[in-house]
C-alpha cells in the first residue's frame, strides 16, 4: 500500500468506492465489507476499495446509515489542528469573495458538507462564533477545532451549542449551550447589508439568526420600495426576529407589517430591531400566535395584504415524514394565497431538505387549483452564497425560496 496508515482500516465492497471518487462525502454501511468492532463511534479510519487502494480518510459512526462521512482523500494529509486551520481558512476566504463584510458581519462561516467538513456549523455573528456539533465524529474533534477556529479567526468569543436534536440520530445528547472561549458581548447586535439586529446566540432559533436568508431578504426589498401607495401592508409570517420585514420597513417607511410568531421572546426581539434601525415598533403588528390559526382566521375575515411571507420551519427532518410535510407545504399556501391582494407578491418558503424544488412548486399548483388564484413566478432562490452546496453531494440543496405575483 502506497499510503501512511494511521487509523483503522474499513475494506469497501466491490465496486461500492464510486460515489466516493466523484465527491460524495457519504459512506452508507451497505458499502462496508465488515463492520469494524474496535473503532468507537467517531474515530477516524481510513477506507480500502476491494483491491486494497486508498479511498477516503474520514469519521466512523456504526450507530447510523451514513456510517462514514469523508474529510479528505489524500493519503497523506492527517486530520489534525492543521488540517481545520486549512480547511477554515479556505472557507472564510469565500466568504471574503462572495460577500461584501464591509457592510455585513454576520455569515455562516462553516456549512457541513458545503464546506467539505461534514456534521460541523459555525455561524459568525460580529466576531462572536456560534458551533454546532451535529456528529459524534466532529464531538470528538472538537478539542482540535476549536482551537483551529481561534487561530484563524481570532474571534471576540467562541459559543457550543450542540443543543440540536439532530444529535440524537448520532446517538449523542442534546447538551446546554457554553462559552469555550473568549467574552462574550452582553448584547449581542450584528450588521447585514448595513442594517442592524439583535440575536440570542444562546437559545435563539437556529444558532441566533436565518443568514441564509440574506439574499431574498435584500431581493425583497425593491418589491417593497414601489408599494407607493400610503396603506401598502406586509404581513410575515413565521417572524422570527422580523428580519424580512425590517428590510421591508427600511425601505418603505410608510408600509405597515404584520409579524406572526408563536414566540413572544421573538417577537420583543423583532421590536427591539426595529428599534435598532430607526423604526418605530408601534407602527406595526406583533401576534404571539400559530400561524396557521391565524391565516384561517384573516381569510374567513377577508384580509388581503401587498406582499404576504410564508418562511416557515423545516416540515420533515427525514423521508418518512416527507409526505405530511408535503401536505403541509400545500396548507399553507392555501390559506396563504388568499391573503395576497391581486396583482401583490407572494414570497414562500421551504427548508425542509428531502423536498425538492419541483415538488415544492408541485404544492403551489395544488395550492391555486384550490383556491382560485394565478402565479407568476419572478424570482426562485436557493442557498445563499455563506450555505455553499458540495455539487457532489446535491443532499445540501435544503432552501427554496420563491417570489410570485398572485393574480
Amino acid at each position: 500500500m502506497r499510503f501512511m496508515v494511521s487509523n483503522p482500516i474499513i475494506m469497501l465492497r466491490k465496486g461500492r468506492e464510486w460515489q466516493l471518487q466523484r465527491g460524495h462525502p457519504w459512506l452508507f454501511s451497505g458499502a462496508i465489507q465488515q463492520i469494524p468492532k474496535s473503532v468507537a463511534p467517531g474515530g477516524l479510519v481510513d477506507l480500502l476499495d476491494a483491491t486494497g487502494q486508498f479511498v477516503a480518510r474520514g469519521y466512523f459512526n456504526p450507530q447510523t446509515d451514513i456510517a462514514v462521512r469523508v474529510l479528505t482523500r489524500n493519503p497523506a494529509e492527517a486530520i489534525d489542528q492543521a488540517f481545520f486551520q486549512r480547511q477554515i481558512q479556505q472557507a472564510l476566504d469565500l466568504r471574503r469573495l462572495a460577500l461584501d463584510l464591509s457592510q455585513t458581519d454576520v455569515f455562516r462561516l462553516v456549512n457541513a458538507e458545503g464546506d467539505f467538513l461534514p456534521g460541523l456549523i459555525v455561524d459568525n455573528y460580529a466576531g462572536v462564533l456560534v458551533v454546532q456539533s451535529h456528529t459524534a465524529g466532529i464531538d470528538r474533534l472538537l478539542d482540535v477545532i476549536i482551537p483551529a477556529l481561534s487561530e484563524v479567526i481570532q474571534p471576540k468569543a467562541i459559543i457550543l451549542r450542540n443543543d440540536v436534536a439532530v444529535r440524537t440520530r448520532e446517538g449523542l445528547e442534546k447538551k446546554e449551550a457554553r462559552l469555550v472561549a473568549g467574552d462574550l458581548p452582553a448584547d449581542l447586535t450584528i450588521c447585514e447589508n448595513g442594517l442592524s439586529f439583535g440575536i440570542d446566540p444562546w437559545k435563539g432559533q437556529k444558532t441566533g439568526f436565518f443568514a441564509d436568508q440574506r439574499d431574498k431578504r435584500r431581493a425583497l426589498q425593491k418589491y417593497a420600495a414601489n408599494l407607493t401607495k400610503p396603506d401598502a401592508t406586509l404581513l410575515n409570517c413565521f417572524s422570527y426576529s422580523a428580519g424580512f420585514s425590517v428590510y421591508a420597513a427600511a425601505v418603505n417607511r410608510g408600509l405597515r407589517t404584520i409579524n406572526i410568531d408563536q414566540s413572544a421572546s421573538a417577537l420583543e426581539l423583532a421590536r427591539r430591531n426595529f428599534t435598532l434601525n430607526g423604526l418605530n415598533p408601534a407602527a406595526h403588528g406583533f401576534e404571539a400566535t400559530d400561524a396557521f390559526k391565524w391565516l384561517e382566521q384573516a381569510r374567513e375575515q377577508g384580509q388581503q395584504f401587498d406582499i404576504v411571507i410564508l418562511d416557515p420551519p423545516a416540515f420533515a427532518k427525514s423521508n418518512s415524514e416527507k409526505k405530511k410535510a408535503l401536505q403541509g407545504y400545500t396548507r399553507l399556501n392555501r390559506l396563504g394565497l388568499p391573503l395576497v391582494k391581486p396583482g401583490g407578491v407572494l414570497l414562500t418558503c421551504s427548508c425542509t431538505g428531502v423536498i425538492g424544488l419541483d415538488e415544492f412548486e408541485n404544492c403551489l399548483r395544488e395550492a391555486m387549483a384550490a383556491t382560485g388564484r394565478s402565479i407568476q413566478m419572478l424570482e426562485i432562490f436557493e442557498n445563499g452564497a455563506d450555505h455553499p452546496v458540495n455539487l457532489a453531494a446535491p443532499e445540501g440543496r435544503y432552501l427554496k425560496a420563491l417570489f410570485g405575483r398572485v393574480g
